[in-house]
């Protein structure tokens, strides 16, 4: 059993609230007739009132109540399986997952962000479906293609700088891996690009415009800032020191926009630099969304069936009993003793008989 809307559930604590009030009104009620009737005429107009039956009302009241928030949260039981068919794009988010990723020029570090953003885009594109790519030294798939918006996010919630051992940016390997993940003849091919742009590899623009002669179309997110930003990272200790290349000289890692641009130039997309909260949005409303979008049938999907006609029924039911049950007991009363008029006649007149 669920419920569609969990969320309005907390109104049931308003339940003991209410029923609280109505006792307290039925005591005050009580107290207040006591003090303004008189104890025998109070007797009398209450005559057959059962208290029983209206604390019976009460809670048939309360009770109503209750079963009426139940059914305006929308219980659900059961369920069915059913195909759907939906219009969407098919898009595959490449993370830079390298060492880099961890400065901190835009906090936390450039690597959570660029996870934050994939999360935001994935709200966007609710009919699309969405793969992950992993990148640094090498790539690797993450996650196909999917409507499983879960699936996504366990994916992307995974990504650390320990998941590819190989350091570098292997940004070329990456575009060949996205292309990979599409299926020919089928929807737009989309590659959305995080990363610092500090490729480590010869031929990345190259690729990229091979892969557009394919049909793949890139959009660059540029994850840091210009001026760039010191490393630290933790040694075999746990202790906290900054990155050194070989030669023991301390690494800065700048943000590398020309790169990016080249290459979202060469694949008919364009660059959008990680700043603010609204990259993700100004990403999908004017590259992804006037992009034409093709047919696919999604997986089984679960439809679960409402049940919320239950409760509801009866909240109403004990409305209509409140309603009937009346205060009053029905007080039989003693038949009061009638001397027949004839009779009565008839004694007298013996009795004048007699006494003559």
């Amino acid at each position: 059993m669920r419920f569609a809307l969990p969320s309005l559930l907390w109104l049931l604590l308003l339940v003991p609230l209410l029923a609280a009030f109505l006792i307290w009104a039925w005591h005050t009620k009580e107290r207040l007739i006591r003090q303004f009737v008189q104890s025998r005429l109070l007797a009398q107009l209450t005559v057959g009132v059962s208290k029983t039956r209206q604390k019976v009302r009460l809670g048939l009241l309360v009770a109503a109540v209750t079963f009426g928030l139940l059914a305006l949260a929308r219980p659900q039981w059961g369920f069915s399986w059913e195909e759907v068919s939906q219009k969407g794009l098919d898009i595959v988010v490449a993370i830079d997952t390298s060492r880099s990723m961890l400065a901190a020029d835009i906090p936390p570090n450039r690597l959570e962000r660029a996870k934050f953003a994939a999360l935001d885009l994935m709200k966007l594109a609710k009919n699309d479906r969405l793969g992950l790519v992993a990148f640094a030294g090498s790539s690797f798939l993450q996650c196909p293609l999917t409507l499983d918006e879960e699936a996504f996010r366990q994916s992307v919630a995974a990504l650390d700088v320990n998941i590819i051992p190989q350091g570098g940016t292997a940004i070329a390997e990456t575009i060949q891996t996205a292309l990979a993940a599409f299926k020919e003849g089928e929807n737009h091919k989309i590659l959305v690009l995080f990363t610092d742009g500090e490729d480590h590899e010869a031929g990345v623009v190259e690729a990229a415009r091979a892969a557009s002669a394919k049909g793949l179309r890139i959009f660059t997110i540029g994850v840091g800032s210009a001026e760039g930003e010191l490393i630290r990272v933790r040694d075999d200790k746990g202790k906290l020191d900054f990155l050194k290349d070989e030669q023991g000289n301390v690494v800065k890692s700048r943000l590398n926009e020309t790169l990016l641009q080249q290459i979202a130039g060469a694949a008919d997309g364009f660059y959008l630099p990680l700043r603010g909260a609204n990259t993700a949005e100004t990403l999908y409303e004017r590259g992804l969304a006037p992009l034409p979008k093709s047919e696919f049938n999604a997986k089984l999907m679960q439809r679960h069936h409402e049940r919320f006609y239950w409760p509801l029924g009866i909240a109403v039911v004990l409305l209509i009993l409140e309603m009937f049950l009346p205060e009053r007991q029905k007080v039989r009363r003693p038949a009061s003793v009638n001397t027949p008029v004839a009779n009565l006649s008839d004694s007298t007149t013996a009795d004048a008989t007699v006494a003559k």
